[in-house]
């Protein structure tokens, strides 16, 4: 008897109408009832939904005793059971606000292989100048639901743990909140999956040989070059239509797949319209990225390509 049976039996007799009342002054039946109920409780307390005993692949070629380990099947673990993920292959990109592990997709996701974004306990500690990208951002908890409590608030202008946890939660929330918002607009984004906890789920770019490549990682044939930044620019161009800035991106978070780019890392994501520092991150974003291309030979003006963008963003008067 499998879990859903398990429930399902226990739900049938619970409310039978006819199993309590209409035969509780039936002794015999009454007994085989009671016997019915407490192995449906028996077989439900010792259901195993498969975490408990699920190692993956690379979390098995750890010291049991090593913390990643254990990070690792608690993280991924709830995607392994809700069938999105059936094991964790290697260790795709480490980092010291997140590590991303290449997952073997369930098939009912429809998809051969996923990237897990495993973000670190202490990830606050290395995002710098945090308060820039907050401002204006609208407080929200794991569900996306705005958070209007004072005790909240006051939580995290303390540093309370408890503020801490709400930080953390803010900025993962945040960021699959923005691509999931991009991805549904055309971005070029990878597809997110889920998110659970301290983990977002997302298509894997690359193949089971390994990742796609950052932009810092290859040398761009020169008769791609025009090409690709015009992509990414459109893609600059999509964000701020949608009320959003980047606000980290390089050509470290840029990949390069199969003649194409796949733009990613959106914790530090800005609400153009409320963010008082949003024009500056932006030329910024435009800066780097123009800076990359023109070590292949192609010069643009970053100062003129961000005026360009946001002008008509503004508006008359902006």
């Amino acid at each position: 008897m499998d879990k859903f049976e398990a429930f399902e039996q226990f739900e049938a007799y619970q409310f039978d109408d006819n199993s309590r009342e209409a035969r509780r002054n039936r002794p015999g039946p009454k007994k085989k009832k009671d016997r019915r109920t407490q192995k449906i409780v028996h077989d439900i307390q010792e259901m195993d939904d498969g975490i408990e005993n699920w190692v993956p692949s690379y979390a098995k070629a750890l010291d049991p005793r090593h913390h990643e380990r254990q990070w690792v099947i608690e993280s991924v673990g709830p995607f392994y059971r809700d069938q999105m993920v059936t094991d964790v292959t290697r260790l795709v990109k480490g980092g010291k606000e997140a590590n991303v592990y290449a997952c073997t997709a369930h098939p009912a996701t429809g998809l051969d292989l996923l990237a897990a974004k495993l973000y670190r306990p202490r990830m606050l500690r290395h995002l710098k100048n945090d308060a820039i990208y907050k401002a204006g951002r609208t407080l929200r908890d794991a569900e996306g639901k705005q958070l209007k409590g004072r005790r909240e608030k006051l939580a995290m202008r303390k540093k309370t743990s408890f503020g801490k946890e709400v930080d953390i939660q803010w900025w993962i929330g945040n960021e699959y909140r923005t691509q999931t918002q991009l991805f549904e607009a055309g971005a070029n984004v990878p597809k997110p999956i889920g998110h659970q906890g301290n983990t977002i789920l997302m298509q894997y770019i690359g193949n089971e040989f390994g990742p796609a490549p950052t932009l810092s990682e290859v040398r761009l044939p020169q008769a791609e070059a025009t090409a690709l930044f015009e992509r990414i620019m459109q893609n600059v161009a999509l964000m701020l239509d949608n009320h959003l800035v980047h606000g980290d991106l390089s050509a470290y978070n840029i990949l390069y797949w199969e003649g194409d780019i796949c733009l990613i890392d959106f914790p530090q994501m800005v609400e153009a319209r409320h963010n008082p520092h949003a024009y500056e991150l932006l030329e910024r974003d435009i800066t780097r990225v123009c800076d990359y291309f023109a070590s292949l030979g192609l010069e643009r003006n970053p100062v003129a390509l961000t005026r360009d963008l946001w002008d008509p963003y503004m508006g008359p008067g902006g």
